[in-house]
């Protein structure tokens, strides 16, 4: 079974469409190949960026610590508790 097919429009200044246009061109792509291979790249970018995050010998010891002895919770994040508590939320 095949995936289905979406429509995705864009609204773009003439001068753009035409960079994207001599590029896709050049590459030997259609406009939709281009942009769309582009925004796919960038997408998996961030997307991976935000699911990872590097951390260097002192600030993977931080947080290993903090994991292990965690800090006692503010007033603030108590009365958020009771709040959520109160709710009926859980």
């Amino acid at each position: 079974m095949s995936e289905a097919i979406e429509r995705f429009d864009l609204r773009l200044p003439a001068n753009a469409k035409q960079l994207l246009m001599q590029a896709a061109e050049i590459s030997g792509n259609t406009l939709t190949g281009l942009v769309l291979n582009a925004a796919l790249d960038k997408a998996r970018d961030i997307l991976q960026n935000h699911r990872h995050f590097m951390l260097n010998a002192e600030e993977w010891r931080q947080f290993t610590e903090t994991l292990e002895k965690p800090p006692e919770p503010t007033e603030a994040l108590q009365n958020a508790w009771r709040d959520y508590e109160d709710a009926g939320l859980e």
